[in-house]
């Protein structure tokens, strides 16, 4: 997992958090893509996890963008994509970024 100390109330952030959150952390990690855990979650892209206000964004994130259209047509058809087990690709991810309102994507 790693050799580097591990601040375990750092650890209390990602509590309820999927694992999406964390980049997909535990089937990387099994594949070998991830040999160091903790150096993986010390990089820039994780440390907006470990602010005290970022399961707070998150929830205001979901009810702001909950009762916009454009929104719930990209979550059904990311749904609809990946139900079969398999993930989004870059060109998936590229059309459904075109499907965002531009209002939208400004409040985001």
């Amino acid at each position: 997992m790693g050799s580097e100390e591990i601040i375990l109330q750092s650890l209390w952030s990602f509590v309820g958090l999927h694992e999406n959150y964390l980049n997909s952390l535990c089937s990387r990690f099994e594949k070998g893509i991830i040999p160091n855990v903790v150096e993986f979650l010390s990089e820039n892209w994780a440390i907006a996890l470990y602010h005290e206000w970022f399961g707070d964004f998150c929830l205001r994130m979901r009810q702001s963008t909950q009762g916009m259209q454009d929104v719930q047509n990209i979550l059904e058809q990311a749904f609809e994509t990946t139900k079969n087990g398999e993930g989004i690709t870059r060109e998936q991810i590229s059309k459904l970024k075109d499907m965002m309102e531009p209002h939208t994507t400004r409040m985001i």
